[in-house]
């Protein structure tokens, strides 16, 4: 079967949380979690799970970087 794959722009969309609030919930900058989402920097491993927590999601339904977005259907 396969699991939807969300990015963290979607998960956090799907949440309705600004970049700033999703940031403070996961102990970041706003600064770092926007470079989370637009893949200029990596999730850190101390984080991962703490991202999947808060979108109360599988490690495996997330896309870490935004280049696996559909860009049309």
């Amino acid at each position: 079967m396969n699991e939807r794959k969300y990015t963290l722009k979607e998960l956090r969309a799907r949440n309705n949380l600004t970049q700033e609030q999703t940031a403070e919930k996961l102990g970041v900058s706003q600064t770092t979690y926007n470079a989370w989402e637009k893949d200029i920097s990596n999730v850190g491993i101390s984080k991962v799970q703490a991202v999947a927590d808060l979108f109360k999601v599988k490690l495996g339904e997330i896309f870490f970087t935004p280049q696996h977005e559909n860009k049309s259907c």
